[in-house]
């Protein structure tokens, strides 16, 4: 008889889950939208027990429906995430506010100055790997226990979107090294745990921890009440699980020293993998979820949020390409008709701020060079090429702190697109290869479990799944777009007071 692996995904926008067996044939799929409260400026939540909890519920119940998947033969359960989320749980185990969402929100920034301070920019490099910016969740931390006393004083322990998951399941609380390492300022690198002298410097409680793991290791298994809620089997072992990014890139096989995933999601994320600890300051970087290796990576805060902003707000059911149902799709076949540079089209991807290596969170963004004669279909494709700018700028900031730039591979729905591939691979000169059946951080996750259990000893089995095309950099397209990212590099130092005024205006 089969088993199989459980997989699934939390997701800004969404959460996915997938069933697949031991030759990981796909057997069931199911995914749920969701939103993003932002119920003040710069703050972005969800609520832990709604969507983090309720749609693996939901999502769960739905696949175990599929005919000849016996919950009994589920050996497995791999899970990841958005990272770094913030969710403070009581002494009952549930949430004591939303989670706290990762570069997104922005609110603690006060906090990010104070400890930077405090602790010294060397220092917090040495030791952490990073320095601090809006992405770390210790600071976020610091925030809640200054912000919300009350509640900071009847908290038992803060997980993230991922160990929220994992604790319902099995009562444990645990958090990946991956996540952990985006607590910063709380996590030491380089002996792989929490920092009495950081959490002390930070002013906060060290027992408010949760243990530590690499995300393969079992953190238990489905409690007899977690088995009634979702119809898994009791005593199926649930392993720790992984940042979404990390994942997608463990589903495609990259976990050579050098292999990099260019992520087209809600955000645009870049990580690569590397032998050993990497710090950079204006970077992040973290443990792999393979054991005893690492990853440095960097993201934009927006990248397909910038076009579902625009599909959103401006495309309609005419014109962008007659007879495509999809606005996206309408829209794409027109933006592939416009000349690279979007004729003199310029787009800054900063809607909600700028995460590496900017770490500007009063970053926005900006449309420059519009005039009369430019369509949607121009100002479609500037977005495309804003967000492939974006890329570039933290490959180049990858490259010059000495991190290896190998194999690349696309992953995230917006993968999908050939057009913003080729968009990409002509801004970055990069060539990317493409699993186009590939159902990234789920499947990772799922791949995960089954290494955690023991069905698996490698990657090899996930390498040999992969069913990968190329897209190559064309050397004309390439030599336009270097001009047009030296005016990128240029544009926003240019207007950085301004923007920054704008933004206090808008927030206030």
């Amino acid at each position: 008889m089969k088993q199989f692996l459980l997989g699934f995904d939390i997701g800004t926008t969404n959460s996915k889950g997938l069933v697949v067996d031991t030759d990981l044939g796909v057997v069931a799929t199911a995914s749920i939208p969701h939103g993003v409260s932002t119920p003040n400026p710069g703050w972005a939540e969800h609520d832990a027990a709604e969507v983090w909890w309720g749609e693996f519920v939901t999502i769960v119940r739905e696949m175990l429906s599929e005919p000849g998947l016996a919950p009994d033969r589920i050996v497995g359960i791999g899970i990841s995430g958005l990272a770094p989320c913030v969710l403070p749980l009581d002494a009952a185990g549930d949430p004591l506010r939303p989670g706290i969402l990762y570069g997104v929100d922005t609110r603690s920034g006060a906090e990010v100055d104070h400890l930077t301070d405090r602790i010294g920019e060397d220092r917090l490099t040495r030791v952490c790997g990073n320095g601090l910016s809006f992405q770390s969740a210790g600071a976020k931390l610091l925030w809640y226990k200054r912000n919300e006393p009350d509640r900071y004083a009847r908290t038992k322990v803060v997980v993230d979107a991922v160990g929220y998951v994992v604790s319902q399941l099995t009562g444990e609380y645990v958090m990946d090294n991956a996540v952990a390492s985006f607590y910063d300022p709380l996590y030491d690198l380089s002996d792989l745990e929490w920092s009495r002298e950081m959490i002390d410097a930070a002013d906060l409680d060290p027992g408010l921890m949760p243990e530590t793991k690499w995300s393969s290791e079992v953190a238990g298994k489905v409690t007899t009440e977690a088995a009634a809620a979702t119809g898994i089997s009791a005593g199926t072992p649930v392993v720790t699980g992984a940042v979404d990014a990390i994942a997608a890139l463990l589903s495609v096989g990259g976990v050579d020293h050098g292999d990099t995933v260019v992520m087209y999601g809600t955000t645009g994320v870049i990580y690569t993998t590397v032998s050993g600890p990497h710090p950079v300051s204006d970077l992040w970087s973290t443990p792999h979820c393979i054991e005893e290796m690492y990853a440095v990576g960097g993201g934009m805060a927006t990248s397909g949020a910038i076009t579902e902003w625009f599909v959103t707000q401006f495309a309609d059911d005419s014109g962008d390409g007659a007879g495509d149902s999809d606005p996206y799709d309408r829209l794409t076949n027109a933006a592939a008709g416009v000349d690279p540079g979007s004729d003199g089209l310029m787009v800054l991807p900063y809607f909600s701020g700028s995460r590496t290596p900017l770490n500007d969170e009063r970053a926005r963004g900006a449309i420059a060079g519009l005039t009369l004669s430019h369509t949607k279909a121009h100002v479609y494709r500037a977005i495309l090429e804003g967000v492939g700018y974006g890329f570039r700028h933290n490959l180049e900031a990858m490259k010059a702190a000495g991190v290896p730039i190998g194999r690349t591979f696309a992953v995230g729905g917006g993968a999908r697109s050939g057009l913003w591939r080729q968009i990409v691979s002509d801004i970055t000169g990069a060539e990317q290869a493409y699993v186009s059946d590939s159902l990234g951080a789920p499947l990772g996750s799922a791949y995960l479990a089954g290494i955690g259990t023991g069905i698996f000893d490698g990657v090899d089995r996930i390498r040999a799944s992969a069913t990968v095309s190329t897209t190559t950099p064309d050397p004309d397209r390439v030599a336009t777009y270097e001009e047009y990212y030296d005016v990128y590099r240029e544009l926003y130092p240019s207007m950085r007071e301004e923007i920054h005024r704008l933004s206090e205006l808008g927030d206030g």
